[in-house]
């Protein structure tokens, strides 16, 4: 049996589309086929200059250029700015995206790219890296004004060859499963579907939870200074699993001590001295406030493969939303794989419901 799967590791990173953006995908300076171009607006590369690719539109000039420190203010309001005017109810809180940038494994000054035109921010994709396993996950957004402009093809492009420079076999990249205009194009482009994944929301308000039984185990928080232990019963429980890339000390230790979460915010369980099972829990309070609500995350949950079959992983959830309910949490929410049967029966069996559904697409690199 699987471990219950409830997020994509190591990224934070899912690719912002809407129905009105455009994703087709290719290299820089090549020339899309006339089925990937708008109607109006057929651009080619013009140049390289100064670090930046240039390119030609039939009335616009845009360039991409790497990251720089100095343009976070801009980025934030560039996620701000189009989730407003995409009205989707998504909101990526500013200290988020702080957060985001600094993972010890993303390094966004040759990471992350910026299209610019005339000195403004029109969009981004972001390369996740992680040679390990020898993939990249790929994030990209066009503010609205700037949409079907050939930017997001470029920006794609731009992050797939950057990603096959850096010996990256395999790109990823997440759409929503309602977003048929951006899964056409990826498909075009040579993505393929690999992977579904299902959104799980639950009301606590009125919600009863059940006893939280452990017998002869120990349940309590992690306490500051065990991240290795985390790291461990993170890494065993998820070895073998579709999309999990194994995490060091170091990037735990970073994801444990944000602002959405702290070591006391993660939930363990012991046989003795050795981590068994854990759920990770996440507040994401600058998001709470904007959006006037009280919502908390199971971020991660797993079971060590030699205590399997004993409820550990139904106990854990238990004792995970039980924190979540007495911080004031009404709404939890957690993304879970949605090929794993084993993991939906767990958590519709304390009450979840299903509200989401997303798509991971592959291209291969050669």
């Amino acid at each position: 049996m699987q471990p219950y799967f409830t997020f994509l590791i190591t990224g934070c990173f899912f690719c912002h589309f809407t129905d009105e953006c455009e994703c087709a995908q290719t290299t820089p300076g090549y020339r899309p086929n006339a089925e990937l171009e708008t109607e109006h607006e057929k651009f080619s590369t013009d140049g390289v200059a100064h670090g930046k690719a240039y390119f030609k539109m039939s009335k616009h000039v845009f360039s991409i250029r790497n990251y720089r420190p100095g343009d976070f203010e801009n980025y934030a309001g560039l996620h701000r700015e189009a989730g407003e005017s995409d009205q989707s109810g998504q909101f990526v809180s500013k200290q988020r995206l702080a957060e985001d940038l600094g993972h010890p494994s993303f390094h966004p000054e040759n990471n992350l790219f910026f299209a610019e035109q005339n000195g403004r921010l029109c969009g981004y994709v972001s390369v996740f890296l992680e040679p390990g396993i020898g993939r990249a996950l790929l994030d990209f957004l066009v503010h609205p004004l700037d949409r079907r402009k050939g930017i997001a093809t470029e920006l794609m492009g731009h992050g797939i060859q950057h990603a096959k420079a850096e010996g990256i076999k395999r790109i990823q990249i997440c759409i929503p499963e309602k977003n048929i205009v951006c899964k056409k194009m990826a498909t075009r482009m040579g993505l393929r579907f690999v992977r579904h994944f299902i959104g799980y929301k639950l009301d606590l308000t009125s919600l009863r939870l059940p006893d939280v039984i452990v017998n002869e185990y120990i349940i309590r928080s992690l306490r500051s200074g065990e991240e290795s232990a985390l790291t461990t019963i993170q890494n065993r429980s998820f070895r073998g699993v579709w999309g999990f890339n194994p995490n060091t000390r170091e990037e735990i230790s970073y994801r444990i001590n944000l602002t959405s979460c702290s070591a006391e915010d993660v939930i363990m369980i012991y046989a003795g001295n050795k981590p068994v099972a854990y759920c990770w829990t996440r507040i994401d309070h600058e998001a709470n406030a904007k959006r006037r609500e009280n919502t908390g995350e199971i971020h991660m949950l797993g079971v060590d493969p030699d205590y399997r079959r004993r409820l550990l992983g139904r106990n854990v959830l238990l004792a995970g939303l039980s924190h979540l309910k007495n911080k004031g949490m009404d709404i939890v929410e957690l993304m879970a794989d949605g090929e794993e049967p084993a993991g939906a029966a767990l958590y519709e069996s304390v009450g979840f419901r299903r509200y989401l559904r997303t798509e991971w697409h592959e291209k291969k690199l050669t």
